[in-house]
């Protein structure tokens, strides 16, 4: 089963590269294509959500073309598997504080608070950072990525309600914050694949071991 192409949709947000993700997707493996706003249903074995940008401006274009919908019902299919990245892992929550209080997709329990921060320069994190991630029971093994080194660029983060939805923290200064998180068939990081190189690629190619 791992050898054979699986699909993965990816959604447009509208103000983000999808050309780096659609890329990384296809060197991974994957037979790529970008959802069209027409689709009524999302027949694919992934959903991805990516992103750059502005919580509130997101979840408008996802309530917009009704993707919220779509997700939903998505996710009541067999081996359905969503993956959020960046912003679009942000969606993922109940609320963002980022431009006053936006309600997200409440798939995951927690809010996106600012990252905390001791002067003006540290108010985003945008670089290489360690990732750490937990051992944890699960049909997909991170450990060959524990404490590598991913791409973030991002002012907010997550924090998830329940920490059995924690996956993997990072560290930006001295704030620990939540950089990727797993609940079920759905997953979310805060670092982007598209922009870590190889090791970005091979994190993409190893989500196939869900559908083995």
């Amino acid at each position: 089963m791992i050898n054979k192409r699986l699909s993965a949709g990816i959604i447009d947000l509208k103000f983000n590269n999808l050309f780096s993700i659609y890329k990384a997707c296809i060197k991974a493996g994957f037979r790529t294509s970008i959802i069209s706003t027409k689709q009524k249903t999302l027949n694919y074995d992934f959903v991805i959500i990516p992103g750059v940008g502005a919580f509130k401006s997101g979840m408008n274009v996802l309530k917009k073309n009704k993707y919220d919908e779509k997700i939903s019902n998505y996710l009541l299919k067999p081996n359905s598997f969503i993956y959020g990245i960046c912003l679009g892992m942000q969606l993922l929550f109940e609320k963002s504080f980022e431009f006053g209080s936006t309600k997200g997709l409440g798939l995951i329990k927690g809010n996106i608070p600012e990252l905390q921060k001791k002067n003006k320069k540290m108010k985003t994190n945008m670089g290489w950072c360690k990732t750490k991630f937990l051992e944890k029971k699960s049909k997909l093994s991170f450990k060959n990525f524990n404490n590598k080194h991913f791409y973030f660029v991002h002012s907010y983060y997550a924090n998830p309600a329940n920490n059995s939805d924690i996956l993997a923290k990072t560290f930006h200064g001295n704030f620990e914050f939540t950089s990727v998180v797993k609940k079920n068939n759905i997953l979310g990081t805060q670092f982007h694949p598209e922009k870590s190189g190889n090791l970005g690629i091979e994190f993409l190619r190893n989500l196939k071991k869900y559908k083995n």
